[in-house]
C-alpha cells in the first residue's frame, strides 16, 4: 500500500508542473482575448513559470492622457489667437482708424478668447482712479473755455519763440510747471494748439521742432511729481493696496529724486532737438 501511494504521490507532483502551464495559458489567452483598442498590456512569461505585466495603462489613464494632450492644444490655439488679435490691433493703429474702437474691440476679443469669469479682473480695476481721470479731463476742458490759459499764453508766447535758446528754456519751464499741477496730456491738448501756431509762424521746420520739444519736455515732466503723469499716481495706487510691502510712495519722497533726475534729463534732451 505504501509502495502504491508513493507512485501516486509522485504521479501527481510531476503532472503538477503540467497543470500550471495549462492554467497559466488559459489565463494568458483570456488577457489577451480582454484587450480592446484603448488598452496596452505586455505580458512577458519568465522561465520559471510566472507572468510578469510591464506596462498595463488603464482606460482612466489613457483618458487623462488624452485630456492633457487636448489641453495642450488648446493653450497653443489661445496664444496664436492672442497674438493675431494683438497684431491686428498695431495694424489697425497704423492704417489710422479710430484709436478708441479698436482698442476696445480687440479688448473685447480677448474676453471671448478667454471664456472665464471677467470678475477677478473687474475687481483689480482702480476705480477711484478713472473717476479722478473723467474729473480732471472735464475740468482742464472748463478751465480751458474761461479764456484764462490763452491769456496766459499770449503773455508767454513773445519769450517762449522755439527759434531761440532762451525761448527754448522758457516752454520747457512753463511745460514742466503746467504738466506737474495738470498732468501732462491735459497740458498737451492745453499747448499743443497754441505752440505749433506759434512756431509755424516762424518757419515749418521750427513747427516741427515745437512738436518735437513739447513731446520730449511734457514726457519727462511726468517724473518729476506724482501728479505729473498717470502712470506715477497708477504706481502710487499699487504701493498703497500692498501695505505688507512696508513701503508707501508720497508725494514728498517721490519730489526728491524726482526734480533733479527731471531737470537733467530735460536739459540733456534738449541739446539733442534740432
Amino acid at each position: 500500500m505504501s509502495h502504491i501511494s508513493a507512485s501516486n504521490s509522485m504521479d501527481h507532483v510531476q503532472s503538477s508542473p503540467n497543470n500550471i502551464n495549462g492554467s497559466l495559458a488559459t489565463h494568458l489567452d483570456s488577457l489577451r482575448n480582454r484587450v480592446n483598442s484603448g488598452d496596452q498590456l505586455e505580458i512577458q512569461r519568465s522561465p520559471c513559470g510566472s507572468i510578469d505585466s510591464n506596462d498595463i495603462s488603464s482606460p482612466a489613464q489613457f483618458s487623462e492622457e488624452k485630456e492633457s494632450k487636448t489641453e495642450h492644444w488648446k493653450n497653443k490655439m489661445w496664444k496664436l489667437c492672442v497674438y493675431l488679435v494683438t497684431i491686428g490691433m498695431l495694424v489697425a493703429l497704423l492704417m489710422g482708424l479710430n484709436m478708441s474702437w479698436t482698442a476696445i474691440t480687440a479688448s473685447l476679443a480677448l474676453v471671448v478668447l478667454d471664456f472665464k469669469d471677467a470678475r477677478p479682473c473687474l475687481e483689480k480695476v482702480s476705480y477711484s482712479l478713472l473717476l479722478f481721470f473723467c474729473g480732471m479731463f472735464i475740468t482742464v476742458e472748463g478751465f480751458n473755455k474761461t479764456g484764462i490759459p490763452s491769456t496766459l499764453w499770449n503773455f508767454m508766447e513773445p519769450h517762449a519763440n522755439v527759434d531761440r535758446v532762451s525761448g527754448i528754456a522758457v516752454l520747457a519751464v512753463v511745460i514742466l510747471l503746467l504738466s506737474n499741477v495738470a498732468s501732462n496730456v491735459p497740458t498737451v491738448l492745453l499747448l499743443g494748439g497754441r505752440v505749433a501756431a506759434s512756431a509755424a509762424a516762424i518757419s515749418a521746420s521750427e513747427e516741427k521742432k515745437a512738436w518735437l520739444i513739447l513731446a520730449w519736455v511734457s514726457t519727462v515732466a511726468g517724473n518729476l511729481s506724482l501728479l505729473g503723469s498717470a502712470a506715477n499716481l497708477i504706481v502710487c495706487e499699487q504701493a498703497r493696496r500692498a501695505p505688507h510691502l512696508g513701503y508707501t510712495l508720497s508725494f514728498w519722497n517721490h519730489l526728491k529724486f524726482g526734480v533733479p533726475s527731471t531737470l537733467i534729463v530735460t536739459a540733456i534732451g534738449l541739446t539733442l532737438i534740432r
